[in-house]
Parts: C-alpha cells; structure tokens; sequence
C-alpha cells in the first residue's frame, strides 16, 4: 500500500512538473544588423557600446534599407553573414573580428570610387564577365557590369575569414567560397 501511494505520488508530482515547464523560448528575430535597443547577442553589444562599430553597423543599415547585397553564389546572404559576424564574440580579438566584418560586407556596397581598368575574364562555370584587381581586392562582375562579388587576395586577417577569396598567379585566378564553392578563371589579354 505504501508502495503504490508513493508511486502514485511520484506520478502527480512529474505531472505537476511537465504542466509547470515554461514555454519553449521562440526563435529570435531575423537581424540584418545590431539591435541597439535590445542588444541580445554578445556582438550586438559590442557593437552598441563602441562608437566606431556601431558607426560601421549604422552604414551597413543605412545601405541595407537601400538595396540588398547582389545576388550571387559569389556573396553570402545577409542573414549568413549575420550570424557569422555574431559568433565574433567567440575570437580572441572579438572587436578585430567584428569590425574586419563589416568592413568586407560594406566594400560590396560601396566599391572603390576609382576602380582600375577592368579586365574580360573567362571562368569555368561562372557567367562573370570582368575582374578589377584594387587594393588586394578582386572586384567580380557579371554582364551587365553589377558586382557580383568582392574577392580578398590576401586573407592574412586571421581574426575574420572572408567569405570569397582569391588566389591570383599571372593571368589565373583560383576563387573560393567558405561553402567550398570554387571556380578556375582566365584573365584575357
């Protein structure tokens, strides 16, 4: 009899228990860029705290609410990016990591005022057109002359991976993505 009444009792109590879980937290809403008036994540924080973060952020929002980044396999989407920035907080430089960001996802919104000649070039499955070689960046565009990606030549930043690197030698040019998307192309003469 006392065997079944703390059975019984062990049950009401797990019941009790399961009714009593809170409510499972829901998804946190989609970001583009720092919520400065409820900062949740670590890097959302850094950000808001730091005049010149949250200046390279503000950029970033005023570009976002005016166009979107272009659309290719070449460029990683916004909401990537996002969360790639956010685990900055996970480096050793966490503000190194996080300005190096923004400063790869604002050259795809404000290129260089005066790009160098820009060259036709041929790649294996790819439909770009023409490649600007400036300031260890390779500028990718499509047919209609948009850009289509902005390469890094040099990735010795240890603190943030760009998302589309480049590895120049002569007239090749190796691209590759974080993803491991990956394109052989030909600078023409």
């Amino acid at each position: 009899m006392a065997a079944r009444l703390m059975a019984a009792g062990l049950a009401l109590t797990a019941a009790g228990m399961a009714k009593a879980a809170p409510p499972p937290v829901p998804p946190p809403v989609e970001q583009h860029t720092a919520d400065c008036a409820h900062p949740v994540f670590a890097t959302d924080q850094l950000v808001c705290a730091d005049p010149a973060l949250r200046t390279l952020d503000a950029r970033l929002g005023t570009l976002l609410a005016s166009a979107s980044p272009p659309e290719s396999r070449w460029v990683e989407p916004q909401w990537q990016w996002f969360q790639r920035r956010s685990r900055c907080a996970f480096s050793a430089d966490h503000k190194g990591c996080v300005e190096a960001a923004y400063r790869e996802r604002l050259a795809l919104f404000e290129p260089p005022p005066r790009v160098e000649e820009r060259r036709a070039i041929k790649c294996e499955g790819a439909d770009m057109t023409a490649v600007a070689v400036q300031n260890g960046q390779i500028i990718l565009f499509g047919p209609f002359g948009e850009v289509w990606g902005l390469a890094w030549s040099d990735p010795s930043a240890k603190v943030w991976t760009p998302f589309l690197t480049a590895l120049r030698r002569g007239r090749e040019v190796s691209l590759h993505t974080i993803e491991g998307v990956s394109s052989r192309c030909r600078i023409e003469r």
